[in-house]
């Protein structure tokens, strides 16, 4: 018999039902999704293309309902920044930028705030992390724009800098791996004397990636760093909180389908887990299931992958 307030959950095939705190039903859940495209993404997803990427969950894992069920509450709780909360992290990230290198005393002996402000801005050289029309290229025109710098903050490659240049500030969305910016920091940061300050400035990081990137003399400065709470199926994820009995499945469901579409990175790259995404892009660490486009899958997220030659990646690896 049926316990009152649970839900019969059956796995694929016809297997063993479990019972289970019941989530949010598919109606409940997808007036929910809508509330917040109209009002926080300000995007023109609709109820149709939701739709179109539910029919990919075809009843692989667990019954098909409860397939739905994970997925819209999956969506639900994915955090998208459109375009005005790009430019407010912008913001967010120039300040935390200033604050950190004011405190640095090898710049900056017994000068007054105003005067050092004129130093750092005159010492600083901002450049894009990644290869020209990537995510970096694209931040830092916003960046630009938001801090209100001048042109002449800004290099047009990482070349040999004048002497009275002590910061380089590269600049990028994310840092979650740290692999990647390593790779790319290692070449091209080579040229630069060892008095030369070199940062990476990025919305979202993570320790892993601080860590990394400290081994190599590079300073991280973000606007979050991300922990596990962020990650979809750790034990502490925000995801299931409120549902902690449904995360196993939820993440044998992603697994499932993941393995299809992304085999050697099923929950997203380096077993990302995360998911949000910007307005331009997604990254690819974050759940293939929600941007994976292809033969017999549609896409709820878009994400722009990269177009490389020959479909060959170099040295570098892949960049948002």
């Amino acid at each position: 018999m049926e316990a009152s307030n649970k839900d019969l959950i059956s796995t694929s095939g016809g297997g063993e039902q479990i019972s289970l705190p019941p989530l949010p039903s598919e109606d409940e859940l997808l007036a929910q999704i809508m509330i917040t495209v109209d009002n926080v993404w300000k995007t023109d997803l609709s109820k149709r293309d939701i739709d179109k990427w539910l029919s990919n969950f075809t009843g692989q894992a667990f019954d098909l309902k409860y397939e739905r069920q994970i997925a819209l509450w999956l969506l639900v709780n994915f955090v998208y920044y459109n375009e005005n909360e790009v430019r407010h992290l912008c913001r967010v990230l120039y300040h935390n930028f200033i604050h950190q290198m004011l405190q640095c005393s090898l710049l900056f002996q017994g000068s007054d705030i105003p005067d050092s402000l004129e130093q750092l801005e005159n010492m600083t050289r901002f450049y894009h992390l990644g290869r020209p029309g990537e995510s970096g290229t694209f931040i830092l025109y916003y960046f630009r724009q938001e801090n209100r710098l001048p042109l002449t903050s800004f290099i047009s490659h990482p070349l040999r800098l004048p002497e009275r240049i002590k910061v380089v500030a590269f600049i990028d969305d994310v840092t979650l791996s740290g692999s990647q910016a390593s790779k790319y920091l290692e070449r091209e940061t080579r040229h630069y004397d060892n008095d030369k300050i070199k940062v990476l400035l990025t919305f979202f990081s993570t320790q892993e990636s601080i860590r990394l990137l400290r081994e190599d003399s590079i300073e991280v400065i973000s606007c979050t760093t991300l922990d596990d709470r962020s990650r979809c199926f750790s034990g502490n994820s925000s995801v299931f909180y409120h549902f902690p009995e449904h995360l196993k499945n939820a993440e044998l469901m992603a697994l499932t389908y993941g393995r299809k579409l992304y085999p050697s990175d099923p929950l997203g790259y380096k077993n990302g887990q995360y998911f949000f995404g910007f307005f331009y892009n997604t990254p690819d660490n974050t759940l293939p299931i929600f941007w994976a486009d292809g033969p017999g899958w549609t896409p709820v997220i878009r994400r722009y992958q990269k177009i490389f030659s020959g479909g060959i990646e170099n040295d570098i690896g892949r960049f948002l």
